[in-house]
């Protein structure tokens, strides 16, 4: 990283000096040249690099955000100094009410044995089979939830009695963590240190003088045998079976003198690790031997544009490639750098099938953000001619509606940001629909946008404000954890889930706020000035901060609380203790936020916000394509849970087909579909719609009445025959459709999405189209931005180093001449000659 800046920072004054400076010698403007050769591809990269600060130095306005401490739930188990991730998988080992549940870093669901006085005494490792329930609201047989037990295959522990009390976490990074467990006493250098990623082939464990002991409680341990030095093969009576290594601080197997006894104990004190693997194919054994002593200490993340991701694998010993498991997102999305390890048998995983293995100190991970990246405000196409009038006076209709007394408040202020916030976007919508069929300037549309002006300064300035009754009661800033949790239930049980759906205990942010980002957004192109308004710029950047932060110099907030850059999806869960781990139940509203973040992006000319957006787009459509919305196709499910095409609740140990606030079928595929945006396009594809409406959304009442039906109506029949969803919305009540919805805007939608079968300009067809259709193994493109751009920057460089040359050659050929009358060799040094270096030298070259 201090490479990429310091070549991108000198590359101006290089280029200066060869400019502007006529001064410059002809050996000067050489070097020059070959300088900038060396660092135009570095500096042309490191453009490219949206992983931003956003505000970082700037501490949150604390008349907005009220500083508090004493969380419900604090960080009770953690050592890591400032902001702490409280949506990732190891959340529950924070929390002390979570210290004993599971965590899933997958393929391994791991948990905590207590041993004597030590809660952390052995780290129990997991790898079961999921199970199925039949029936319920998924109706006769059909699976309604699938989940895998935990069970015990092995644990780590230490034959010494440990330090009374807790493990600690030491260490935290955005795919995982290190936790650590002390022996007696307590203040001395004994202990154990447990790096736990993502995705991780072995569970490791870094022994300092003490000495490690293999359980299989509560099973029976049929086998403990030694393979070769350093390399045991374990079995229990489960049939379940571990490669176990035991090595040297620098990675090296341990010597013969090591050895286990039948109760797995090591006969000796160890100052190195312990690492176990499991075995699932018959050829496993070698694989896993073969990478033992590359042990995964940190990994670290790079976002450029062009949809280039890279998980950068930091091992010990440093430099060695790494064995670790994929999902299959990964695999279609790995370039080059990596490769597939054929020889290690998948490894199932309980809620996102098969993992596979990949050996590699990166993985670069490609893309294809053109879809993201052409998103507008509204869907594209036009209404047809005969329906444009209808449409136009709808629109302003509603904007009558919203300015007639207060209704525009009731609408905005529910009282909770979630509520509020799906207000806040309702009437956006319909700013833009003004916009769209009256222009920006026109009164109707500054009106229109002057209701979500006064709205959004009742949330950062409401002394100055004027009339904010029913707005949400605010957030404070939280400094144990780092964020702005609503005030709404933080010192109370409503945290944990009544009171706006868990908001105070970190759940659903990027839900609730991710509606602020895209209003925002939306008023800052209808009234420019508020892109450059300092209030309310810092307002929105901070609710970006506290949901999707990309900084990692950021004190007050830590980065990306939701999006997990692993799964390459959200987590809705905070800080509440789960025994399934994290979990989301409504995809649409993550896309919401991240349709935000391009769109205020966009509003505000910030091109790396834009791009971030655009690529956590792409990234999360195609996981919710592979996992979330299955087609028939699915290969991740058995075939009678994909007959559901949505999984409901997804935890990480767990998908439920239900919702949290109901298990009728019009709340579970909803709750997919809301709010109404052109991103949600990119995930719910047209194919995928048509099964949907006829394997179950057709056969549900879908009454006039109900709310539901103006989001199953556009968010699924739109995509299959949009005539029909259009003329079903325009027999609906206004007062009758979803409360973040108008009928305008679902009216618009329809009009505009087209189904594939119909004659028109459809956004439909070019949805039929998946953006992640290439070969599983195609390589990303060559000649993308970046590579066009260190091209042409190495290009530059090179004709600058030859203009110098040839500078460098005349000016020694004329001092030759005047040494010796135009003929033979110069007598003297080149260097002594005063003008061999004259501006008109160089000027001429």
């Amino acid at each position: 990283q201090a490479a990429l800046f310091v070549s991108a920072a000198a590359r101006p004054f290089v280029v200066r000096l060869l400019v502007r400076k006529r001064r410059a010698s002809a050996s000067a403007m050489l070097a020059a040249g070959v300088i900038l050769a060396g660092l135009a591809p570095w500096a042309a990269w490191a453009g490219d690099a949206l992983l931003h600060e956003l505000d970082s130095d700037r501490a949150p306005d604390a008349s907005v955000f009220p500083r508090v401490t004493r969380h419900r739930l604090p960080p009770a188990l953690s050592k890591v100094q400032g902001p702490k991730a409280t949506n990732k998988f190891w959340a529950n080992w924070v929390v002390s009410r979570g210290e004993h549940g599971p965590i899933f870093p997958m393929p391994y669901a791991l948990k905590w044995r207590a041993k004597g006085a030590c809660a952390a005494a052995e780290m129990t490792i997991s790898h079961g089979t999921p199970q199925y329930e039949y029936g319920g609201v998924a109706g006769p047989g059909r699976i309604t939830k699938i989940s895998t037990p935990f069970v015990s295959e092995l644990s780590l522990g230490a034959v010494e009695e440990l330090a009374p009390g807790h493990h600690t976490i030491v260490r935290e990074g955005l795919f995982g963590v290190h936790v650590q467990v002390r022996g007696l006493p307590a203040n001395s250098n004994r202990k154990v240190t447990y790096p736990v990623f993502s995705g991780m082939a072995y569970v490791s464990g870094r022994y300092e003088n003490l000495r490690p002991r293999i359980s299989a409680q509560p099973r029976a341990m049929l086998a403990l045998d030694k393979v070769r030095p350093g390399v045991w093969a374990y079995r229990h009576n489960g049939g379940r079976e571990f490669r176990v290594y035991v090595l040297t601080e620098n990675g090296a197997f341990a010597d013969d003198s090591f050895n286990f006894d039948q109760e797995g104990r090591l006969n000796k004190p160890l100052d190195g690790w312990v690492r176990a693997a499991a075995v699932n194919g018959p050829s496993d054994a070698a694989a896993l031997d073969e990478h033992a002593g590359s042990v995964l200490v940190n990994m670290e993340l790079d976002v450029e544009s062009s949809g280039v991701v890279r998980y950068r694998f930091q091992a010990h010993p440093a430099g060695a490639p790494i064995l670790h498991f994929a999902f299959a997102h990964h695999m279609k999305m790995l370039s080059n750098g990596s490769q597939l390890s054929a020889a290690v048998a998948p490894s199932q995983t309980p809620t996102k099938g098969n993992m596979r293995a990949v050996v590699g100190s990166t993985w670069t991970l490609k893309v294809d953000t053109d879809e993201a990246s052409q998103l507008d405000f509204l869907p594209p196409g036009e209404p047809r001619a005969d329906r444009k009038r209808f449409l136009r006076d709808e629109a302003l209709g509603t904007l009558d509606w919203f300015l007639k007394g207060v209704n525009w408040r009731t609408t905005m202020f529910k009282g909770s940001y979630y509520f509020s916030g799906k207000g806040f976007q309702k009437v956006a919508m319909v700013c833009l629909l003004v916009e769209k069929f009256f222009g920006a300037q026109h009164g109707k549309t500054q009106r229109c946008a002057g209701l979500l002006a006064h709205g959004f300064k009742c949330l950062y300035n409401r002394a100055a404000a004027g009339d904010c009754t029913g707005a949400p009661v605010g957030s404070y800033y939280d400094e144990d954890w780092g964020g702005v949790p609503s005030r709404q239930g933080f010192h109370d049980v409503g945290c944990e889930g009544g009171a706006d759906f868990g908001n105070a205990c970190y759940n659903d942010h990027h839900y609730h706020f991710g509606y602020f980002v895209v209003s925002a957004a939306i008023l800052a192109k209808l009234m420019p000035a508020y892109a450059q308004d300092h209030a309310f710029v810092a307002y929105i950047n901070d609710l970006i901060r506290d949901t999707a932060n990309p900084s990692s110099n950021d004190p007050f907030f830590p980065r990306f609380r939701h999006f997990d850059w692993f799964a390459l999806h959200s987590w809705s869960r905070g800080v509440v203790p789960s025994g399934d781990g994290k979990d989301q139940e409504s995809t649409s509203e993550e896309v919401n936020l991240l349709y935000g973040l391009f769109l205020w992006g966009r509003a505000r000319n910030d091109a790396k916000m834009q791009q971030l957006g655009s690529t956590m787009l792409a990234l999360c459509s195609m996981t919710l394509q592979e996992f979330f919305l299955m087609k028939n196709s699915n290969p991740h499910y058995p075939a009678a849970f994909v007959q559901n095409h949505v999984t409901g609740i997804f935890f990480q140990n767990k998908l439920d087909y239900t919702t949290w606030f109901g298990t009728k079928k019009e709340f579970i595929h909803g709750i997919q579909m809301l709010p109404l945006t052109p991103a949600l396009f990119l995930s719910r594809k047209a194919e995928f719609c048509q099964q949907e409406w006829s394997d179950i959304v057709s056969k549900l009442p879908l009454p006039p009445w109900d709310p539901w039906t103006s989001v199953l109506l556009t968010g699924s029949l739109a995509l299959v025959s949009a005539d029909a969803a259009y003329g079903r919305l325009a027999v609906m009540d206004p007062g009758s459709v979803d409360d973040g919805l108008t009928r305008a805007y679902a009216l618009y939608w329809a009009a505009t999405a087209r189904a594939p079968d119909e004659d028109a300009p459809m956004f439909g067809a070019r949805c039929m189209a998946g953006a992640f259709d290439a070969p599983h193994d195609a390589p990303a493109g060559f000649w993308g931005p970046r590579t066009i751009a260190a091209v042409a920057s190495a290009a530059l460089a090179l004709i600058v180093a030859l203009l110098g040359t040839a500078a460098y050659c005349k000016a020694l050929k004329r001092r030759r001449r005047q040494a010796s009358g135009g003929t033979g060799r110069s007598p003297t040094p080149l260097r002594s000659s005063p003008d061999a270096f004259s501006p008109a030298a160089v000027g001429s070259a």
